[in-house]
């Protein structure tokens, strides 16, 4: 048999055995468990998109094809994600969950990381008719955690108590490309860590999320028509400029807020 369909068959052997054996995902956390607990203070004209939430076993590991190796297959930990709605307290605009740190079961599990996002509400007036992208915070609470992606930025190391409260600015991208118009909320360029929304935490319970949305500085972005050329930002002033990229000037837009 030829190394390419030795290959094959071992990726489509992979999902069946790991239905042998199925690890118990029932979470049943022990009484001595400690709990982080994330609240939100949600400004007007947005919301909180629902958690998700990470745990891993050690005990219960997965298998997962792997090029590298003779045998093409890896262990690594096992994962059990889940989707966490806020909960709001009462009448104010305070959403807030109690997240297990030890979330037990027969197989052990820790939890590894959080997500959730910010956005705006469908019936703002600046959402209509665009696609709603959400502004996202995460927080690892081991090495693995959420590894990339959301577009959260660079990972702070933080030992203590989080409270965070970003300036974010609505941002409108008119793409023509695409022929599609978005809108999220900016709060500056998550690769610099000063903005970064991405946090892996240690003796960490309590996580405080106040955003502080300028709604009346929007910033526009609109791709070339026709290209090829670069993007331009018009701030809540009236300036333009073109820009690298898709990020507007943050320091700028601060300067505005």
């Amino acid at each position: 048999m030829k190394s390419s369909n030795l290959i094959t068959l071992l990726a489509l052997l992979l999902p069946l055995s790991g239905c042998v054996g199925r690890p118990d995902y029932t979470l049943s956390p022990p009484a001595s468990t400690e709990w982080v607990t994330v609240t939100v203070r949600l400004p007007p004209q947005t919301e909180v998109t629902p958690m998700d939430v990470l745990y891993r076993s050690e005990k219960c590991q997965r298998e997962d094809y792997d090029s590298t190796t003779e045998s093409h297959i890896r262990k690594e930990r096992g994962f059990n994600p889940r989707v966490v709605r806020m909960e709001k307290q009462g009448g104010d605009d305070i959403w807030q969950s109690r997240i297990a740190l030890d979330g037990g079961g027969k197989c052990e599990w820790q939890l590894s990381a959080l997500r959730f996002g910010i956005k705006l509400v469908s019936n703002n007036t600046l959402a209509a008719g665009k696609k709603i992208i959400e502004t996202n915070y995460v927080v690892d609470f081991d090495k693995e955690g959420y590894s990339g992606g959301f577009d959260a930025g660079k990972v702070r190391d933080v030992n203590e108590n989080i409270y965070i409260k970003t300036d974010l600015f609505p941002m409108v991208f008119i793409n023509h490309i695409l022929n599609q118009t978005t809108v999220k909320l900016f709060g500056g360029n998550a690769d610099k860590k000063r903005w970064s929304r991405h946090y892996r935490v240690n003796n960490t319970k309590n996580i405080f999320i106040e955003p502080a949305v300028h709604m009346d500085k929007v910033v526009i972005m609109e791709s070339p028509n026709p290209p090829p050329g670069s993007i331009t930002a018009t701030y809540p002033d009236g300036s333009k400029e073109e820009v690298s990229g898709i990020i507007p000037d943050y320091e700028k837009l601060l300067s505005m807020k």
